[in-house]
């Protein structure tokens, strides 16, 4: 068990270098368009999509880190107001019915992310490049298995393993 939290931990440093990468990039690249529109009213065109996306890798990865830090549903006020013999099953409930939920979305993102790869459609263009729409909106289905796989995790780590989310 030891090993797997390891594991997870490793994950969830990943998981927050690509959010801390994805929130600067996406300041600095929104300073830029800025930048670029009022001193050249002009901007570079792919952007405004490309930042969209940027915030939907970032949002999603941030849900992944807000699982695994047990911060993202309400079903958590249930348990607190419940007697405190019943906290441990309303947790184990919660963290089951988080998990299924999660599969479910997973499967149902993965068919969409087929779906997209297989009708070929373009998110956005970088000059002649087209970014297919299945790579732009890869992190749905990832996003809903670290969610799955956090809460998972989660039912077997001590309560004195938790540590804030930074």
């Amino acid at each position: 068990m030891r090993l797997l939290f390891k594991a997870e931990d490793q994950l969830v440093k990943a998981e927050k270098a690509v959010v801390v990468g994805l929130i600067f990039a996406m300041v600095v690249l929104s300073f830029l368009q800025v930048l670029l529109r009022i001193l050249f009213h002009s901007g570079i065109v792919w952007l405004d999509p490309l930042l969209r996306h940027m915030v939907l890798w970032a949002g999603l990865t941030g849900s992944a880190l807000a699982a695994r830090y047990s911060h993202h549903f309400a079903l958590e006020t249930f348990v607190k107001l419940a007697p405190k013999a019943l906290h441990r099953p309303l947790d184990v409930f919660a963290a089951l019915f988080t998990a299924a939920a999660s599969g479910l979305l997973f499967y149902a993102a993965w068919k969409f992310i087929r779906d997209e790869f297989a009708a070929g459609s373009i998110a956005f263009y970088i000059n002649h490049f087209g970014v297919k729409g299945g790579w732009a909106e890869l992190i749905i289905p990832i996003a809903f298995a670290l969610i799955g796989l956090h809460t998972v995790i989660g039912i077997f780590r001590p309560k004195d393993h938790f540590e804030g989310p930074f």
